[in-house]
């Protein structure tokens, strides 16, 4: 009996409402009070990493569910439900600041042009290195799945790769030849808007890396095989959805 409970309890988690907190502590030190920004990054970024962590050593414990605890969706796999469940939260998030963006301005009499604004070659460039990210990841699933781990460290690294050049672009060169322009983040709402999405995506996209880099990690030390690569399709569930969000986010801002 003390067994049947122990195994019953390993199934609860309170990581994912860690999380939320963490995204929401995040999400209001971005806008008010950078220390809290951090704060929440750091909360986000360790319950993240204990979620990936449990779901490891859940999925290669030795112990047998009975069939009256058996999950009703296992041919999903609990980490994915999770994820999915995580994907949610984060489209109510982005879904909301798109919204506001749109609704502030719709409302505004007057708005600057995007192509004089902002750098369009550049977030055009920036598109196709996320698209090709992606198409990175869904290779490397495609490797692993078929037992090519060398496929599966090339796909992985060339994500890696991409995502990086892709905050090299951002923050690199666009964010600051906007603010050489006087287009800042306190420059109206023009500028607080494109700053504050902006700037959600590219934590997103930075807390993508650090998964990549952590699968990355676990591929080169034989951690993946063709019947044990769950983490690599759920980190490319999060990696795909942050691509999505900037498919949003390319229009608004540089092309309408």
């Amino acid at each position: 009996m003390t067994g049947n409970n122990e195994h019953s309890e390993g199934k609860h988690s309170f990581m994912p409402i860690v999380i939320s907190v963490g995204v929401s502590i995040l999400l209001l030190g971005l806008i008010i009070y950078i220390p809290l920004f951090v704060a929440g990054l750091i909360i986000t970024a360790v319950a993240l990493l204990k979620v990936f962590k449990d779901g490891f050593e859940e999925k290669f414990s030795k112990s047998k569910e009975t069939p009256e605890e058996a999950w009703p969706l296992e041919q999903q796999g609990k980490e994915k439900i999770g994820v999915w469940v995580f994907l949610t939260s984060e489209i109510l998030i982005f879904g909301s600041l798109i919204s506001a963006y749109v609704y502030v301005r719709l409302g505004s009499s007057s708005w600057p042009i995007a192509s004089q604004t902002h750098n369009v070659i550049l977030g055009m460039i920036n598109t196709i290195i996320l698209l090709t990210s992606s198409l990175s990841i869904v290779l490397a699933l495609y490797f692993i799945r078929a037992g090519n781990t060398t496929g599966l460290k090339v796909g992985l690294t060339s994500a890696f790769a991409l995502g990086s050049a892709f905050l090299v672009i951002k923050l690199g060169f666009e964010w600051p030849e906007l603010i050489r322009k006087g287009f800042t983040i306190n420059s109206g709402l023009p500028g607080s808007t494109y700053y504050v999405l902006t700037g959600v995506h590219a934590v997103h996209l930075a807390a993508g890396l650090v998964a990549v880099g952590y699968l990355m990690l676990r591929a080169f030390n034989g951690g993946f095989n063709s019947s044990k690569h769950s983490g690599v399709e759920n980190v490319g569930l999060y990696w795909h959805f942050v691509d999505i969000v900037w498919m949003f986010l390319f229009p608004l801002f540089y092309l309408i």
